[in-house]
């Protein structure tokens, strides 16, 4: 049996079920017409599926053997990462939609994917733009300009 597995199920099978009874406050809708809660709580209730599931798996887990839960886990591309889309997030409205996500995807690719430099300047550059007019163009979303304030 997985202990560790058995205390994130129910850990994660609760906050599911937190997100499914709070989330009616902000009006659930219906299928056709979905309200600003229906997201939540359709969100709660994956949560808690995939929780009884892990926990079932757990429970039926009849090897024995016990393994060290952070045994093998390297942290650098991780904790890298995450760095990374905090200093996106801080410099987003300097720099702008653009010029932001072109650098982090750059970076996200390169270092934590492994990619060489030719294929990550061109991931980023198509990431980049085509999610610059899907957003801009098409949705009208207004995404910060940044230093690039002459586009639009």
């Amino acid at each position: 049996m997985e202990r560790h597995n058995l205390l994130s199920s129910a850990v994660f099978f609760c906050v599911g079920l937190f997100i499914v009874f709070y989330s009616p406050q902000f009006e659930i809708g219906s299928l056709g017409k979905p309200g600003t809660g229906f997201m939540p709580f359709l969100t709660g209730l994956i949560i808690c599926v995939f929780a009884t599931v892990i926990f079932v798996q757990a429970l039926l887990d009849k090897s024995g053997k016990a393994e060290k839960i952070w045994a093998g886990i390297k942290l650098q591309k991780p904790v890298l990462s995450i760095l990374m889309l905090i200093a996106y997030a801080l410099l987003l409205e300097r720099f702008g939609f653009i010029i932001d996500s072109f650098i982090l995807i750059f970076l996200l690719t390169h270092y934590v994917g492994s990619q060489s430099w030719r294929k990550s300047f061109l991931c980023a550059g198509l990431s980049s733009m085509i999610s610059y007019l899907l957003f801009e163009t098409w949705l009208k979303a207004q995404l910060p300009r940044g230093i690039l304030g002459f586009l639009g």
